[in-house]
């Protein structure tokens, strides 16, 4: 299924104790080569490298063998922030004018608008579905914001109830095709047809959910969810580049053409209404910015970033760590034919980014990359 990458729950493995995953300058690691590191504060050189990588030295390195069994290899941007503020990047087919579909680190997006309604008294964590949307009466509609951010609501990933959705998408996933294009309106209409059985008493991760989020912080602050996106987040921090095309027609100039699992083609994604869950695509740069802003900028400390409740592994939609001592926020996104993953260790000010035009998990490679960012 598209836009279907939950919050990363492996531990990172050597973000915090690189020491000890460094021997003779060499990063031990499961993905990891050997490349002289950087030298303090400083960008590793760069230049044209075998197998058509460009940009940082050790960083391209790196990231060679974690795609080296993947047939034809995929497009990658990549990107380390060192805690000086330094950025690395390197690529594979693909430089810092390629775009991708980030897919799930969309909720992040969502997650840090909702800490930005919340200041500006539009919506509170407490509020239910059914004070901003349309959906009175019906059991989703109860279904507090709180709940939904932390996944902690027991919504499906989709509405799993309908047989027939769930064989459209499956088709078009299978297909290479681009199968959600909802309507707000039937948006609604799905929500409103979940019965409360399909609301499970566990946690749940929540497309449907993410979804029904970012439509009611629009409706709280009287706009759509994109025009929100684009003034709230994408132009304050600079992403100049960033966009949430809803229909084919708007898929931006610049645009890798993606794959699945297998290399098979695959359509551009446009999510339609279910946008604030995984439809953002971006270049490497946007998603440096938007590191940036996390590490040391307008996002620095926010709501968002922080657990509630009983929730301890959750913000507002973002993954939450706390590994040695340091706190790590994070998020994963795999659509058909994209996969994204960023890691941002907010207390030793780090980041890594890795994107590719594959349906693959990409945790590893970013964890590897991290390791770099922290020694």
């Amino acid at each position: 299924m598209p836009v279907t990458s939950a919050p990363s729950r492996t531990v990172l493995r050597s973000v915090l104790a690189v020491a000890a995953a460094v021997a003779s300058g060499c990063l031990v690691l499961t993905l990891a080569a050997c490349a002289p590191p950087a030298a303090s504060g400083q960008a590793a050189s760069t230049a044209a490298l075998p197998g058509g990588y460009t940009g940082d030295v050790e960083l391209a390195e790196l990231l060679r063998p974690s795609f080296a069994s993947a047939g034809t290899a995929p497009a990658v941007a990549a990107a380390v922030i060192e805690a000086d503020g330094t950025v690395r990047t390197a690529f594979h087919g693909a430089d810092d004018t390629s775009v991708f579909e980030i897919g799930s680190v969309t909720k992040t997006f969502t997650g840090e608008l909702v800490a930005e309604a919340i200041a500006r008294g539009e919506v509170e964590l407490d509020d239910t579905l059914d004070e901003h949307l349309d959906l009175a009466g019906t059991p989703v509609g109860a279904l507090t914001l709180a709940d939904l951010v932390t996944h902690s609501s027991g919504l499906p990933t989709f509405p799993d109830h309908d047989e027939a959705w769930l064989d459209r998408l499956r088709a078009a996933y299978e297909a290479g095709a681009d199968g959600i294009d909802e309507t707000l309106d039937e948006l609604l209409d799905e929500a409103r047809s979940v019965p409360a059985s399909s609301i499970a008493p566990e946690r749940q991760y929540s497309n449907l959910g993410a979804a029904l989020v970012g439509q009611a912080l629009a409706a709280a602050a009287g706009t759509d969810y994109r025009t929100l996106l684009e003034d709230r987040l994408f132009g304050p921090l600079g992403m100049d580049t960033a966009s949430l095309p809803l229909v084919d027609a708007e898929v931006p100039t610049g645009h890798l053409a993606g794959a699945g699992e297998a290399g098979d083609p695959a359509e551009p994604t446009t999510l339609a209404a279910y946008a604030p869950a995984g439809g953002i695509h971006a270049t490497i740069g946007d998603l440096v910015a938007y590191a940036e802003a996390v590490i040391d900028g307008p996002l620095t400390g926010s709501a968002a970033q922080q657990a509630h409740g009983e929730v301890a592994d959750t913000g507002y939609f973002w993954g939450l760590q706390q590994v040695g001592g340091h706190a790590v926020v994070e998020h994963g996104g795999m659509t058909n034919g994209f996969a994204s993953m960023l890691f941002v260790d907010t207390t030793a000010g780090t980041a890594s980014i890795v994107l590719v035009n594959r349906n693959m998990g990409l945790e590893g490679v970013a964890e590897t990359l991290i390791a770099v960012a922290g020694r």
